[in-house]
């Protein structure tokens, strides 16, 4: 278990030297978004020693270390950076080529220029240790409540907007 925000950020350095994914077809967004997909969640304990700029500087490490491949390949392509918050707990950010036409989300977006606010939301997160507490949840028996429960669902799900960072990583030519 990781004690600190030193050890937490150390176990997370750990895996920079992995390779990404890149590609420039549009049709193999699956594979970028299994390889290059990133998802930080910590417990309450290191979030609360944890601050925005402790952060977004690791993320900018990933970012460096994703640059460098990039740099090096041989394609002839950039890179989309996109960072964004969900419930219980999580900040995450992917790479995807820059061919893509639109992020590969099923909802709507609100694009932010600010990082810092969707990584502010995650500290600012309740749900940290990925759990939601029982007071928080309602019993649903009849089937008068499940359908009601359907038709929230189904409300909120049409209505969910995410707040998304995005960022062009441009190849050095």
């Amino acid at each position: 278990m990781t004690a600190n925000k030193t050890d937490f950020f150390n176990d997370l350095s750990s895996q920079l030297s992995e390779p990404m994914y890149l590609t420039d077809k549009t049709d193999e967004v699956n594979e970028e978004i299994k390889h290059n997909h990133w998802v930080l969640t910590a417990p309450s304990d290191i979030v609360d020693q944890t601050t925005t700029a402790d952060l977004l500087e690791f993320i900018q490490k990933v970012k460096d270390n994703y640059k460098s491949q990039l740099d090096k390949s041989s394609l002839d392509i950039d890179l989309t950076f996109y960072l964004w918050f969900e419930e219980p707990g999580e900040l995450c950010f992917n790479f995807i080529n820059s061919n893509h036409d639109r992020l590969p989300f099923g909802c709507k977006l609100k694009y932010t220029d600010r990082p810092d606010e969707i990584v502010d939301e995650y500290l600012k997160s309740k749900y940290h240790d990925q759990v939601i507490p029982w007071d928080e949840l309602q019993t649903v028996e009849t089937p008068e409540e499940i359908a009601e429960a359907d038709r929230l669902e189904k409300e909120l799900h049409d209505n969910f907007v995410l707040t998304v960072y995005k960022e062009k990583i441009r190849k050095q030519k």
